[in-house]
């Protein structure tokens, strides 16, 4: 059997992951931290449902 070769496809996944990879480090070595990626905050839609802010909002009107 013929060993198989890689495909272009990955060679260029594996290219972008290393480039990613040494923005990654040389950005830690210039700050310290991760700058680029925010991971605390998330937009939230007005639109959602949420319990915790419906149960205050309930909890004001009763104290007042």
């Amino acid at each position: 059997m013929k060993s198989k070769k890689k495909k272009p496809k990955m060679q260029k996944f594996c290219n972008l992951k290393s480039l990613l990879k040494a923005d990654r480090e040389k950005e830690i070595a210039q700050y310290g931290k991760q700058v680029s990626m925010r991971p605390s905050k998330v937009h939230k839609s007005k639109k959602d449902y949420d319990r915790k802010q419906n149960r205050m909002a309930e909890k004001d009107v009763d104290n007042d």
